[in-house]
Parts: structure tokens; sequence; C-alpha cells
């Protein structure tokens, strides 16, 4: 069992600002910065964990739903007491891009606007700046819109990401050429309303295709042979895997028949608490690095 650690106040912790100098004195907790990234300032939150100055710390990147918030997207995964308890580094990138939705969300197909994939590099340099970054051990994950801009940087930094874990929003994104294969995780339920397991007439306009078309798409990218194995977990879990793929660049999905639109084993009511999408997220993190 994964050890507890103590409640954090994330409010105060999450709206403070350590100054550079002082960070750079104590490389642990958490902090929130800032970097100007294709000329646009944004901002993320930096938690580090206790850990050997000397060791070099996988990083985990953790983004939120369209209109979310680093909290909630902590809140809903729980990834500081992962970090704690396997010693990597986490970000929570904050959302500036306005969809068909709501604001504070992601430039997940490459619309006119926010480029979120530069962010993205900026914020990983930004931080090997601060912190001995383990570059052969970079993920990301993240929920709903969050899902669906993890699956856009699996494609456009498939050199630099070693896997990545869409929940509740895995896509294939338009125009992707991969630059190796990569690894990916995802879970989605089939009732989900917002990201809808068929696409639909209902479809909101940035969901393009069903879970089913992307896992599809990204077995082939990876090149895996169509056989899969299907596990029967329990009455609504089943998990799929296909493990014969270019580089061991292997696909695993977990297929739920009920939770709704919700990360496994999150606070949010409905949700599936069957298994704890984190803890399988980071175990399957922790099996793959860039070669």
């Amino acid at each position: 069992m994964l050890k507890q650690i103590k409640p954090l106040k994330l409010t105060l912790l999450f709206c403070s600002f350590l100054t550079a100098s002082a960070f750079a004195q104590n490389m642990e907790g958490q902090s929130r910065h800032s970097v100007v990234s294709a000329g646009v300032e944004r901002s993320y939150v930096l938690y580090v964990p206790p850990h050997d100055a000397d060791a070099s710390l996988p990083l985990v990147l953790n983004y939120h739903g369209s209109g979310g918030s680093p909290e909630g997207q902590e809140s809903t995964s729980d990834f500081i007491r992962l970090a704690e308890e396997f010693g990597f580094a986490l970000v929570y990138p904050v959302g500036a891009f306005t969809n068909s939705v709501t604001s504070g969300s992601w430039n997940a197909n490459l619309d006119a606007g926010v480029d979120d994939v530069q962010f993205a590099r900026d914020m990983i340099e930004d931080v090997a700046a601060m912190l001995n970054i383990d570059h052969s051990r970079i993920y990301s994950t993240g929920f709903s819109g969050g899902a669906r801009m993890t699956s856009r940087l699996a494609c456009e930094l498939s050199d630099v990401l070693a896997a990545a874990a869409p929940v509740s929003g895995l896509q294939y994104p338009d125009g992707c050429t991969l630059k190796r294969a990569i690894p990916i995780l995802s879970f989605h339920s089939l009732d989900d309303a917002t990201n809808q397991y068929e696409v639909s007439a209902r479809s909101r306009p940035y969901w393009r295709m069903g879970v089913e078309t992307a896992l599809d798409k990204w077995r082939q990218a990876n090149d895996c042979s169509l056989t899969n194995n299907a596990d029967r977990l329990t009455q609504r879990i089943t998990f799929y895997q296909w493990s014969d793929c270019a580089a061991s660049a292997e696909i695993q999905f977990y297929q739920l028949t009920n939770g709704g639109h919700s990360w496994p084993d999150s606070p949010r009511a409905g949700s599936n608490k069957e298994i704890n999408a984190s803890e399988l997220i980071w175990a399957f993190f922790s099996k793959h690095r860039l070669p």
C-alpha cells in the first residue's frame, strides 16, 4: 500500500510564488512559475519531492481538463502522493486556450491562437534549467481536454516523451507523423456523455473520432499487430493490450462500462472505484524510457 502524506494546503501553495534564489536553495516542494512561450507569458505549477540532490528525476506533465486548474487536477489525480512515493518531479500546466466550449483549455487540434505544443517544450526546458531531470523519462498524462492535449503531445513530442496516458479523452491528432513509436495507456467509460465513446452528431466540435478509432490509429502508428490480449478484470472493466509493436511501444486500454466522464478512482461523483488510474499510469510510465 502506498504511504500517505500530510494534506497540503493547495490554495496557499498553488497561489504562492517563490523567488528563483529561494527555490534554488531548496529544490523541494511546490511553486508556481511563468515562462514566455511563443511570445506569451504562460504559467505552471511544479512539485519536487524530497530527493537525493545528485539524483536525476523523471518528470510527469499532468494536464487539467478544459476550464480546469492545477489544483483541480491534483485533487482529481492525487499524483503528488505518487511523486512522494516514487520520486519524480511533477508539472501542472495552466491552460490558456479558448475552445468551442470554454476558456482555460488546450489547443489540441492546432487551431489558430495558443501554441500549447511549444509551451510543453518550453516548460520542460524551464524545469530542466532548475532541476536535474532524466530526459529519458519524461511523460505526459491528463484528463478530458488535457487527455486530448496529451494525445497531441504523444505525436508532436514522440522523440521527447517516453510514454503518454490520456484519461477520458484519447484522440489521434490530425496530420500526425510520429518520430518514433510511443507507448500509450488510456482509460475511457462507455457511458461518457462528454467525450462519447463513439462519436456522433451530439459530439462537440473538438471531439473528432470515437475511442476505438483513435486506438486503431495509434495501433497502426506504433506498427502493432491486430492481435490483442483482452482480459475481463471485473464485470465492468475490460483490459486490452497490444504488445507486438515497434520498439516495444505497447498500447494498453481500460474500457469501463460505467464511470461517466471521470478519472477512475477520483473523488468525482460516479467515478469508477474498482481501479486506480493514477497508480496504473505510474506503473506503466515506470516501465518505459526513451532509447
